[in-house]
This record gives C-alpha cells, sequence and structure tokens, in this order.
C-alpha cells in the first residue's frame, strides 16, 4: 500500500497537466463559423505576415463566414472596417486569431474567454521557444487557457489549412499561389515553414490533402490531439507528420492506437537522426539502441511507418491511400533496362513477387508485341503497341485484368508526346472504368523519371490521383510501407501505457549519471525479490578474511573488483571465472589490486560468488527514454554485446507472447531454441525473468537512468537462468 502511494505522489500531474492531457473540442478551432483577428496590419506590402497574412488567405480562397479585424486605431482594410476592442463585437467569435506582441497575448485570450469564445489561434512568437522568460509567459497563458477547457493552437504557429472547407487560417506565404486539391491525406507538422514546401510538393505531386497543421509550441493542444481529431475525420483515410519531438507522448500513443484500429496508417518523418548528443540511457544501453531506439520501437509496436526521407513523406503517404498493399506486382515498362532495375529493387523488399502474367494475358498482348520481346515480369513492350491505335491501352486493360497481379506498376523512361499522351489517356480511362464497375481506384502506379520531358502526361496522370514516382527508391518504400501497414493490421498493437512513468517526469528534472557498483545495484534487485548465485561483498583490504567466504562459498569461485566509477570491469582487468583454490584467489586478489593501482582506479571491495556455468548469456536492460518512458532492450550478452549489437528494443508494457516475439527477433534466439542438434535452453525461465524483470517499471523514478542485466547467463531446459552481473544507473529503484 505504501509503495502504491508513493507511485501515485511521485507522479501525481498538476492540475495545468492534467487538464492538458483531458481531450479539448477542436471543431470551433479547425472549422469556425466566425473569426476574429487581433493584430492587423492595414499597411500595404507585397509581403504581409501574421494576422494581415491570414485575413489575405482567409479571402482569396473563399472563406464563407465572419470575419472581425481588431486594430489599435479604426481603419478600413481592403474595404471592411475594423474594431478596436473584443468587446465591440456584436457576436461572439468561434475562433480569436491572435497576432500581438507576446506580452499582449495572454490579456487578448482572457479578453476572448471572458466573451465566451474557446478556441484560440496564436500566431505570436517568443515563447518557449525562445528561453525562460517567454516560457514563464507560456506557462501563465496554458494555465489560463486549461482553466476553461478551452483549445489553443501555438503560440509559434502559422496555423492550419482546412482544405474541404477552404478555410485558409495560415500565414504560410505559399498559400497565395493556390492550394493542393481536397484529398485524403491529413498533415500534422511541427514546423512553420516548412509547411510551403510540403504545399509545393502536394501541389506538383497532385496529392490531394484534407488539413495541414502546423502545431507550433503545442501549449494547450499538441500532435496527439491533431492526431485524434483527423482520425475522426472522415475526409481523412491517412495521416502524415512530420515530427521533432514528442512532448505528450502518451497522448500520441493512445491517438495512435485509434488511428490503428480505425485502420488509418500514420506515415511519419522524424528528424534527430543523426543526434549523437540524445542519451537514451546508460552503459551498454545508449550504445545499443541509439537516439532513436525507442522510437523505432514505436514504430514496430503502434504499427507506424517511417519514411527516411522528408520528400517520400506525402507521397508514401498517398500511395497507401490510393492503391494499398500489393503482394504481387505485374511490371509493364517501355524500357528494359528501367523494368529490370525496378525488378531488382521491389524483389529484393521481400515483400512482393512478380508472378509471370497468365497465357490469356500474353495471348491479348500478342498483336501489340512481336515475339521476340520478353513477355515475362517485367514485360518490355517497347515502343509496339504505340502503332495502332488504343494499343498500348489493349495491354494495360490486359493486365489489370490478370489474377496473377495485385496491382499493376507501368515504369517508362522519357518517349515522345505523342506516346506518353497515349499512356495518361490509357490509364484515364483504366481509372474511370474500375471506379464504374468495382467502385475504386483501378491498382495503377507509374514509375517515370521524366519531369521535364513528358511533363504534361505526368501532370494528366496526377489529376487522375495516380501515385506518381520519379525514383525507383521512393517508389518501392511506398510498395513496403503499404505492405508492412497490413502486416501490421493482423496483429493489432496492445500498447496499453497507464500507470507508468511518463516522459513528462523527466522534463525538468536532472538525470544523474552516477553507476552504482555490481554489489549495490544486486542488493538492490534482492531487496526486489531477484535471486542470485550465492555471494558476498568484502572490503579490499582483507584477503584473509575473502579466503574463509570463499571456502564457505565452495570453489570454483568467480572474482570481481568494485572500483569507483567501473561499469565494465573485464576491461580494466577486475575479472577472474572459476578460481579452483585459495592460492590462484590470492593471486588474483594481488593482480586486480595492481591493476587498480595502475589504472588510478579506488577499490571498494571484492565480490566473491559461486562459478555458474551458463549456456549462453544474454544482455537485458531497463531505461526511460526522454520521449517514451520506460523501455526493455533485449539481445546477446556477456563480452560481446556491443560487439555483435544482436539486440532489439520494445516500448513497455509486454505480456509474454510480445516478449516471447522480442526474444525470437534476435540471432541469439537460435542457440535459445536448440541450433544444430544443440540442446535448447530454458527458455521458458527466460520468459519468466523478462515478465518480472520488465515489471519494474512502475518503480521507476524520475531520477533514475537505466539498470542493465549484463550477463544473464541461461541453462538448459529446466536448469534456470542466473543474473551474473547488473548495475543500476542514477539514484535507483523505489522499493
Amino acid at each position: 500500500m505504501i509503495f502504491i502511494l508513493n507511485l501515485i505522489l511521485c507522479f501525481q500531474p498538476s492540475l495545468t497537466e492534467q487538464r492538458k492531457d483531458e481531450a479539448v473540442s477542436l471543431e470551433s478551432l479547425i472549422n469556425p463559423k466566425s473569426i476574429a483577428i487581433v493584430g492587423v496590419s492595414s499597411k500595404k506590402a507585397t509581403f504581409q505576415v501574421g494576422g494581415r497574412a491570414i485575413f489575405d488567405h482567409l479571402r482569396l480562397h473563399g472563406y464563407p463566414h465572419r470575419i472581425d479585424l481588431i486594430t489599435r486605431e479604426k481603419t478600413v482594410i481592403d474595404g471592411q472596417e475594423t474594431l478596436t476592442n473584443l468587446a465591440d463585437l456584436s457576436d461572439i467569435p468561434d475562433c480569436i486569431v491572435i497576432s500581438v506582441p507576446a506580452v499582449e497575448v495572454y490579456q487578448t485570450v482572457e479578453q476572448g474567454l471572458s466573451l465566451g469564445t474557446r478556441a484560440f489561434l496564436v500566431i505570436t512568437g517568443g515563447f518557449s521557444e525562445s528561453g525562460e522568460d517567454g516560457a514563464a509567459l507560456q506557462a501563465k497563458l496554458v494555465e489560463l487557457v486549461a482553466s476553461y477547457g478551452a483549445s489553443m493552437l501555438g503560440p509559434n504557429t502559422t496555423g492550419y489549412v482546412n482544405f474541404n472547407s477552404r478555410i485558409a487560417m495560415s500565414s504560410t506565404s505559399r498559400i497565395t499561389a493556390g492550394l493542393p486539391q481536397p484529398g485524403e491525406v491529413g498533415l500534422i507538422i511541427q514546423s512553420g515553414a516548412l509547411g510551403s514546401a510540403m504545399l509545393e510538393h502536394a501541389i506538383h505531386d497532385g496529392i490531394g490533402l484534407s488539413y495541414l497543421i502546423s502545431t507550433g509550441n503545442e501549449a494547450v493542444t499538441d500532435l496527439g490531439d491533431y492526431i485524434d481529431f483527423l482520425v475522426e475525420d472522415a475526409n481523412t483515410s491517412a495521416i502524415a507528420l512530420y515530427v521533432e519531438g514528442f512532448r505528450r507522448t502518451h497522448k500520441v500513443v493512445a491517438a495512435a492506437q485509434k488511428a490503428f484500429a480505425a485502420k488509418k496508417p500514420i506515415i511519419l518523418y522524424k528528424t534527430g537522426r543523426s543526434d549523437a548528443g540524445r542519451r537514451a540511457a546508460a552503459g551498454h544501453t545508449g550504445a545499443l539502441i541509439g537516439n532513436r531506439g525507442a522510437y523505432d520501437a514505436a514504430v514496430r509496436q503502434m504499427g507506424w511507418i517511417d519514411v527516411q526521407s522528408i520528400e517520400d513523406l506525402l507521397p508514401t503517404a498517398h500511395y497507401l491511400v490510393k492503391s494499398g498493399p500489393a503482394k504481387t506486382i505485374g511490371i509493364l515498362t517501355l524500357s528494359g533496362g528501367l523494368g529490370g532495375c525496378l525488378a531488382d529493387a521491389l524483389e529484393e523488399t521481400g515483400q512482393v513477387t512478380l508472378p509471370a502474367p497468365n497465357e490469356n494475358t500474353v495471348e491479348r498482348m500478342r498483336q501489340d508485341i512481336p515475339p521476340f520481346l520478353s513477355v515475362k515480369n517485367p514485360v518490355d513492350i517497347a515502343g509496339t503497341p504505340f502503332r495502332r491505335a488504343g494499343g498500348f491501352a489493349a495491354c494495360l486493360d490486359a493486365f489489370l485484368d490478370d489474377p496473377a497481379f495485385d496491382a499493376v506498376t507501368i515504369a517508362n523512361t522519357p518517349i515522345v508526346a505523342p506516346w506518353a499522351k497515349d499512356v495518361s489517356d490509357a490509364v484515364a480511362d483504366a481509372m474511370t472504368r474500375w471506379r464504374a464497375e468495382k467502385g475504386r481506384n483501378a491498382p495503377i502506379s507509374v514509375v517515370w523519371p521524366a519531369e521535364i520531358f513528358n511533363s504534361e502526361a505526368l501532370k494528366a496522370l496526377r489529376q487522375q490521383g495516380v501515385p506518381v514516382f520519379s525514383r525507383i527508391d521512393s517508389f518501392t518504400s511506398a510498395v513496403v510501407a503499404a505492405s508492412n501497414f497490413a502486416e501490421a493490421q493482423k496483429a493489432p498493437s496492445r500498447l496499453i501505457r497507464e500507470g507508468l512513468p511518463t516522459p513528462r517526469n523527466l522534463e525538468s528534472t536532472h538525470i544523474h549519471d552516477e553507476a552504482q557498483n555490481e554489489a549495490e545495484s544486486k542488493k538492490q534487485l534482492k531487496s526486489l525479490g531477484f535471486s542470485f548465485p550465492a555471494e558476498a561483498f568484502l572490503p579490499a583490504d582483507n584477503h584473509d578474511n575473502l579466503c574463509l567466504e570463499a571456502k564457505k562459498i565452495g570453489y570454483p569461485i568467480t572474482l570481481k573488483g568494485m572500483a569507483q566509477g567501473v561499469v565494465h570491469k573485464s576491461e580494466y582487468g577486475l575479472v577472474s571465472v572459476a578460481l579452483p583454490n585459495e592460492e590462484c584467489l590470492r593471486q588474483a586478489l594481488q593482480d586486480m589490486s595492481k591493476s587498480a593501482q595502475r589504472h588510478n582506479l579506488i577499490l571498494e571491495g571484492f565480490l566473491i560468488s559461486e562459478t555458474a556455468r551458463p549456456q549462453t548469456e544474454v544482455f537485458l536492460a531497463l531505461s526511460l527514454d526522454p520521449e517514451f518512458g520506460p523501455v526493455l532492450t533485449f539481445g546477446a550478452g556477456g563480452i560481446y554485446t556491443e560487439l555483435l549489437k544482436d539486440v532489439t528494443t520494445r516500448l513497455l508494457p509486454l505480456d509474454r507472447g510480445e516478449i516471447i516475439e522480442m526474444i525470437d527477433a534476435c540471432r541469439i534466439s537460435s542457440i535459445l531454441h536448440g541450433m544444430r542438434g544443440r540442446a535448447a535452453l530454458d527458455i521458458d525461465a527466460l520468459v519468466d525473468f523478462v515478465e518480472a524483470f520488465a515489471a519494474l517499471a512502475p518503480r521507476l523514478g524520475a531520477d533514475f537512468q537505466g539498470v542493465e542485466i549484463n550477463p544473464l547467463g541461461i541453462g538448459l531446459a529446466g536448469d534456470g537462468v542466473w543474473i551474473l552481473d547488473a548495475t543500476i544507473f542514477g539514484k535507483g529503484l523505489t522499493a
């Protein structure tokens, strides 16, 4: 009972945090029926910013409802009279846009709340992104907004675009040149200026968007809220994210699981791939899982799709919406070389096969393909089908009708304009036929590196909603993404994180660097119910007592020197295994003492223990990731841990089945199961131990950095497992 009370008190969020975690309605924010903009410049300028830019964009793209303007002095802007105070409004606006200096934002929001408005978009910067003073301003603002249960986008945001309702509530300059067509991809970005680039990409590639939302500082509403909103949105079928960091990850996880259940894929590009300064954990763990270990685990467990390039974010999402998964693909190509490159890339993914077309398909295509051309897959049609009207269309229809193919990919090099038009016309006809007959898009995609020479044909294809790629690697990434999401759907995510420490407990708390020695670490683990081989820890200056204790334990003896600040003892000659007698023990004690002097180490004592003889050794670690909280790492152990890097990482909690899957994901699992006639090891005992070890997660405090078991010895089936070494980093575990 005491432990439970301590746990609740340790991780009890503040009133503000509690309210930030509660769902707030985004309807008035994202789909307002009236808007007031506070802070609008009356000056004419070639390039407008802030509130004036939002006013111009709303009118440019046909916002159909009331807009009120609040300026410092009464004026007329583009024919509309302004007011000087929110109190002068005749109607309560659904949403208030704020573009005034940071020191005036609080008062403006307070006035809006008193009027009855419950949605705010704060463009103004100068808050948490600017230092301590700005962070204090933001904290005060958050407390105010949360106390009313209101929603707020920002501060420090460029806003959003609701494409289906044509609400261009964004200061992003690219909007002045037009919007992408409405579509099924919802885009959320933790950036402002990047929105312009993403809009450019969407317009060029014919990718329809439902929303573009720039989250800014995420003071009140955050990534999780907007994911949740898009899951509920009927116009959104896939959610694309540009992520710099997860602030309240538990909300993101909850919303992501909701998206997964709704079969709406989440496609992410996350920055920080080479951020060597971000420390996920201590000791071996940090080196093994790197700065993205917990994120990669989340990708696996949540069914997310991680893209390696920002340029692939929208095309991958578009492909999932328009084409979906395919286990077999038929490639129709005008270039044997390009078709071969594409076939190699697809087959190397291991996700797709390229079966030969069936006899009926070949027969239908024969009049357009000469006998000397291949009818394998890819099928090289060269230029022959273009010699008669409808020739290419006939080949495409034959491929689409072939039951051997889940999808068809057209692979073209630059071709003459009439041929290119034949291709785009044939695809348009096929899409029309499929929509009429089957009620869905024809599963056609195009790989065509000819952006300049065949620009008109490519534009026509994109207008049809066909996924078009200029690079083979981008196409194969999209194909793999669709396949992975379909596979993930077969094993729904169960990552329910209630009752675990959340990353917010780490935000303002110093993480301690010190490592406790093995003896102290084992003492703590023993107090929590873990057992060890017989052992004893004694001071370094009494070799006689050490020898007496060794005799009680029984030879062969394992000896370890405990030196201040040393985790990897074998690197300093402080480990001797299976010493057969007292003479060897005394010699080892002398050698270790000399080694400590040579390396200027402070010996704290010696740990002697009975010598276990495991069949193999594994590594196990528990750590707190700054973004995702409790993380478990498993892999090959002993002296080969960092050399082999045969490890896998998962976010906690895990059930027994997931633990078994985690173990089987490592190459060492072949040894555990018994390979090449060797006996199987005690996997049941290993899984039992991992379950008990992972159950420590709720005991992790904000001053805890990690605990490593390395090695954990594994015996033959029925013999059990042994903790052979352990290190706790930081202040330790709660009792």
